[in-house]
């Protein structure tokens, strides 16, 4: 009304409102030219169908551009009470790639992100409202995991406080603070002064009570809404302002100058992938391995089993192509390097040296074993088995990481510095009083995993035939033994159940191998190319069922009662819940039943320390301390079933915070900022080649028919043609921060 006046675009304080006194001074009724659309349809309909249409509250269809990281944008219009996730999923054809969702932003710049578990709210102006969201000019921006919530709620706000008419203090001045805080959290930040250390001493605290105060005290409906993409996000993320405050991370791997290289913050362990990379396009393996080495004291184990978060953010994926085939590269390099080459700089023990036990031969205890003893202090590692090497040799079956290969490496980290004892178990034969007061151990760190499986708590589960997904896996990697004959079922949908499944396949006596998963195959936890393995060797998947009971016969398994199940509301997980379908109840006979939902800790030697429900040890996150002075603990104990990669980054952090203790430093570290600073100079483009687009690298496997009777290593090494191909097509995100001028 200002403009339309030849006045300058501020808002007018009110009230009195523009019904009653408007434009020149008269009576105005102001209405968007989407309202104004509607107004012929109802018209010419009538009211009644009009509202017909719609929920009890809002009433109509509304047009949303449907816009991000979605496989069909597009203008959409959507009945109101439509769910955020038909829209998605249904009209806009899911995420591309294999990405998941993360959430939606709605409303535009002043509107808030909703995450992908409340997506299935119906869309009416009062949902969105209770979400922190608005329904605003219709803007829906997908999201997917790539997305940094706090760039997000950068990149809005720098247009809401350039937008800002200026005249009210709140809407001028506060933007322009939140904007400046944001700012700061996605740049490095070194000295602790100014805005880094409001942010370091108050956190999203101080966002939150100035995100309030511009809402409540500006002028005009900018002002109001201004702080909403900050506050939403706040509200549904904020373990990633916590992370870009408190860690100087950003766990999407999008804030270049806190990220450096993507594929290098999302490695655990810190590898300097884009570094190995460069070294591989160049065809120099052994700078390649240092590098690699350097970061990681399992380098050809993880070559094999690792998850390879790395490439989940690699920026190849992310711009609309594959991402790079890193762990298939590390294989090609510790395959065509011997381990031997590395030389590791031990700082040998003195006669004062400390003294410290860690109880568990693990991926996590070794390595936490290997730092300590190159910072000069003795270790004794003690192994309730009879070979070190954790679940690594008794949880993952030999095709998959053969045992020379896990001894090579183990042999590779030991040293004088220390002793390793096996057979040997905490709570059987020593106590943690033991290794504290009589053995007089400076440190103890507990790594000893989660090996006891869970059970599915139904009658009959003692039968014989029925086994312990854990058991039944170290029964036959540890011993060589054989336990499972003929129809073979096995309960669960992640990576324990496929090694299970895979291992029982591959015994004498076995006719068949059926996995029963209560959810579909895209909410299985297993890593897709390991269910996709299992299905070409002749492994059965029957999914959305959901046991019930286990029947016998003479005091013998006979079979096993199934229902079926539809997805219902997601959960806590994100995931959709399996819910039973009744009336659906089936029998499959069963000769064999082997039940690997999940595994816990067994924690029955842990006295005097805390412990989750769930059996975990409680720790403190940065120094992994437990309840006990001087007792710490990771890996699997702590964490749960996870990853080799996370138990390996836990003994490296352990091993900093142990020796932080036996000399008397606090129990903290100062995280960097680890941006690229070596340049290496990139190979040219062929002029033939710069216009063809390679594909990435498949990792090759023994044929299923041989793989299927056979522990032979199941994957085999890439060619070097190949490997260096996959190198080139590596974008060289280092080249930003470290190209010579």
């Amino acid at each position: 009304l200002e403009s339309l006046e030849g006045k300058r675009g501020q808002p007018r304080v009110r009230p009195p409102f523009p019904p009653a006194f408007g434009l020149y001074g008269k009576p105005t009724i102001i209405n968007n030219v989407e309202t104004m659309d509607n107004v012929p349809g109802v018209m010419a309909m009538g009211s009644s169908a009009f509202a017909a249409v719609g929920t009890d509250k809002s009433k109509g269809t509304k047009v949303f551009a449907l816009s991000g990281m979605v496989n069909r944008t597009g203008l959409v219009e959507i009945p109101m009470g439509t769910t955020i996730r038909q829209i998605v999923a249904g009209i806009g054809g899911g995420i591309p790639g294999t990405r998941k969702c993360k959430g939606v932003q709605m409303g535009g710049p002043s509107g808030g992100c909703i995450p992908e578990p409340q997506m299935d709210v119906p869309i009416d102006y009062d949902s969105l409202k209770a979400l922190g969201a608005i329904m605003g000019s219709g803007g829906m921006v997908v999201l997917d995991e790539s997305t940094c919530m706090v760039d997000l709620a950068k990149f809005f706000m720098e247009f809401i406080q350039s937008e800002s008419c200026g005249k009210c203090i709140p809407c001028r001045e506060g933007t322009r603070r939140l904007l400046e805080m944001l700012q700061a959290m996605t740049r490095p930040r070194g000295k602790e002064e100014g805005i880094d250390a409001l942010l370091r001493f108050q956190g999203v605290m101080y966002l939150e009570q100035l995100a309030d105060v511009i809402k409540t005290t500006s002028l005009c409906g900018l002002g109001q809404t201004a702080p909403n993409p900050v506050l939403s996000t706040l509200r549904w993320f904020r373990d990633e302002y916590e992370a870009h405050i408190f860690e100087r991370s950003c766990p999407a791997g999008t804030c270049k100058e806190l990220v450096g290289a993507p594929c290098q913050s999302g490695c655990p362990v810190g590898t300097e992938v884009w570094r190995y990379v460069a070294h591989i396009d160049r065809g120099e393996y052994q700078q390649a391995y240092q590098v690699i080495r350097d970061a990681n004291p399992f380098p050809s184990v993880c070559a094999r089993v690792c998850n390879h978060p790395c490439e989940s953010i690699c920026r190849c994926g992310t711009t609309g192509g594959d991402p790079i085939a890193i762990r298939l590269l590390k294989r090609f390099v510790v395959d065509h390097v011997p381990p031997e080459s590395y030389q590791a700089n031990i700082k040998p023990a003195g006669a004062d040296a400390k003294r410290v036990a860690v109880v568990g031969a693990g991926p996590t205890g070794l390595t936490a074993a290997h730092y300590l003893s190159l910072r000069g202090h003795r270790v004794t590692v003690y192994e309730r088995e009879s070979k070190p090497g954790g679940m690594l040799t008794a949880g993952i079956p030999t095709y998959r990481l053969p045992r020379e290969v896990i001894s090579q490496e183990i042999d590779q980290l030991l040293n004088d510095n220390i002793e390793l004892c096996c057979g040997v178990a905490l709570g059987r034969d020593f106590t943690l009083d033991d290794l504290m007061e009589r053995k007089r151990f400076d440190a103890v760190y507990i790594s000893t995993g989660a090996h006891r499986s869970h059970t599915l708590g139904l009658p009959g589960e003692d039968l014989p035939g029925v086994l312990a997904g854990m058991d039944f896996l170290r029964a036959h990697n540890l011993r060589n033994e054989s336990l499972a004959r003929g129809r073979v079922a096995v309960v669960g949908g992640g990576n324990s159940a496929m090694d299970a499944a895979r291992v029982a396949l591959r015994q004498p006596g076995v006719e068949s191998v059926t996995v029963l998963y209560r959810r579909t195959r895209q909410e299985m936890p297993a890593f897709a190319a390991e269910i996709d393995a299992a299905l070409e060797e002749g492994i059965a998947l029957e999914t959305l069922v959901t046991p019930v009971s286990v029947v016998s016969d003479g005091g013998r398994l006979r079979g096993l009662r199934l229902l079926y199940n539809r997805l219902g509301e997601p959960d806590s997980s994100g995931r959709r819940r399996p819910v039973p379908i009744e009336g659906s109840e089936f029998e499959v006979p069963v000769d064999t039943l082997i039940v690997a939902i999940s595994e816990q800790p067994e924690s029955d030697a842990f006295a005097g320390l805390e412990a989750n429900m769930s059996g975990t040890l409680v720790v403190n996150r940065e120094s992994l301390a437990t309840s006990r002075v001087g007792v710490f603990a990771g890996g699997d104990v702590t964490r749960g079933p996870s990853t080799v990669i996370d138990a390996i980054a836990d003994g490296k952090r352990v091993a900093t915070m142990i020796h932080h203790h036996l000399t008397g430093k606090q129990l903290k570290t100062f995280k960097k900022v680890r941006l690229p600073s070596v340049f290496i100079e990139p190979l040219a483009v062929d002029e033939d080649d710069q216009d063809t687009i390679r594909p990435r690298v498949t990792e090759p496997l023994v044929p299923a028919a041989r793989r299927r009777n056979s522990f032979e290593e199941a994957e085999v090494c890439i060619s070097e043609s190949a490997a260096r191909g996959e190198a080139h097509r590596c974008l060289r995100c280092d080249l930003e921060f470290t190209r010579p001028c």
